[in-house]
């Protein structure tokens, strides 16, 4: 009994080691397919589309990065040829996040451009828009642009865009010549004023932008102010109204030399609908740091804003203007929120695969000894059949000995051993009948 009691302990002790031997080899490999063959949901870094490096749109982007890498999340921010670049690389999915104008809607008509994924995170600044005329012009209403010539910077920029729904909604588009100065230089966009070869231009951007501030700064040259400033905002989709006080851009000069009234759009946060929503929130934060100085406008708008967009606004950023900054993400790092968060998707995984294998290798090598007992035994019948219909008997011992060294060097799980007892007793009597 004790011979077969120590066989007993040594095989629990083998099974046990197999065991554990295996677990801890699957588990390394969901370890290191998890960690490392999959990448975690949450990007470690996305693209910024702006506009031209100098751009309002490129200098936002830069502030926005400056915020976000704080935040542990690696920005690329990428110069582009404007919102309609923009928009064309949306669209082919992939986390990048874009600035345009709020006029770009899903129906917008934009050729080459897919606009049906895109989403809005917020409106986070505006972009006036002014008409600079040459100044002794009899134009005190939009309409008295009629019969004019005036310029933009080009097909498929916001100014083009806002110019000409004026224009259609004044019933004078067909009336007034548009021409495209994209690329021109403040200095030539003002001897085109001067030397009257255009009568007016449309310019988007803040009174400090160097275009707009170069336009007021100029003799000769006035701005209009949208007598119907409200009626405008209301029919055109993206458009509201900013008011100018007195002498705001020009306190000695007094320019505006009586409150004046500006169209503006504002700029928008776009992305394409797959975006991380983890991503969103410090989006949205940037956004609200980088809109923390004063503006020469009367509004009582704040930004980031979940109004004045066009395209739906995204899921994430309506739970961030609801509750604001949610979970983990208010306490911790960026980077910390990725890895626990990538690291929680593990979790279930790695214990059901514990628990399987806890379930699966016993049954599995209780099955793997149950197929080599049969095969034993069926020798075992054979030898009994051999000796009953009368078989050489050195043969008969030569087989039972073959038998018995095959079932010696065999690995016995726990569960068969009772089975592999009465297989061995068997085998002891069977060599006893031969004998």
């Amino acid at each position: 009994m004790k011979p077969a009691a120590k066989g007993s302990e040594m095989t629990a002790a083998r099974l046990w080691k197999t065991r554990i031997a295996i677990s801890a080899a699957v588990l390394v490999a969901v370890l290191f397919v998890a960690l490392v063959l999959i990448k975690p949901a949450m990007p470690d870094r996305i693209d910024l589309l702006t506009g031209p490096v100098g751009s309002a749109y490129h200098q936002l982007g830069e502030r926005y990065a400056e915020d976000l890498r704080r935040h542990g999340l690696d920005v690329n921010v990428i110069a582009t040829d404007g919102t309609l670049d923009n928009l064309r690389r949306l669209g082919r999915g992939g986390p990048a996040v874009a600035l345009a104008p709020a006029t770009v809607g899903r129906e917008s008509d934009i050729d080459g451009v897919d606009l049906s994924q895109l989403v809005a995170l917020a409106s986070v600044d505006f972009e006036p828009l002014w008409l600079f005329y040459r100044a002794g012009l009899d134009i005190e209403r939009f309409a008295d642009l009629a019969g004019r010539s005036v310029a933009t910077a080009g097909a498929g920029t916001n100014s083009d865009a806002v110019a000409r729904m004026l224009l259609d909604v004044n019933g004078i588009a067909g009336d007034v010549e548009v021409r495209s100065v994209a690329g021109q230089t403040v200095e030539a966009l003002l001897d085109r004023l001067t030397s009257e070869a255009i009568d007016a231009i449309f310019v988007t951007g803040n009174a400090h932008a160097p275009t707009v501030r170069t336009l007021l700064d100029a003799d000769g040259v006035s701005f209009l102010s949208f007598e119907r400033a409200e009626t405008y905002a209301a029919l055109l989709a993206g458009v509201t109204t900013l008011v100018a006080p007195e002498g705001v851009f020009d306190l000695a000069r007094n320019v505006p030399p009586e409150e004046a009234h500006l169209l503006a759009t504002t700029t928008c946060l776009v992305a394409h609908e797959r975006i991380h929503p983890a991503v969103v929130p410090l989006l949205l934060e940037a956004a609200e740091n980088a809109r923390r100085q004063k503006t020469t406008f009367s509004t009582t708008i704040t930004f980031p804003s979940r109004e004045h967009v066009t395209l739906p606004l995204d899921a994430a950023a309506r739970r961030y203007f609801d509750q604001g900054t949610t979970g983990l993400s208010r306490f911790l790092p960026y980077k910390v929120t990725r890895f626990l968060n990538h690291l929680g998707f593990l979790v279930l995984p790695l214990l059901t695969a514990a628990v399987l294998l806890l379930k699966i290798v016993p049954l599995g090598l209780r099955v793997s000894g149950n197929l080599r007992l049969k095969r034993l035994f069926k020798q075992l019948a054979a030898v009994e059949k051999g000796h009953a219909s009368g078989a050489d008997r050195a043969t008969l011992l030569a087989d039972l000995d073959r038998i018995d060294r095959a079932s010696a060097k065999m690995f016995v799980p726990l569960s068969v051993v009772h089975d592999y007892i009465d297989f061995r007793q068997f085998l002891h009597d069977m060599r006893e009948r031969v004998q």
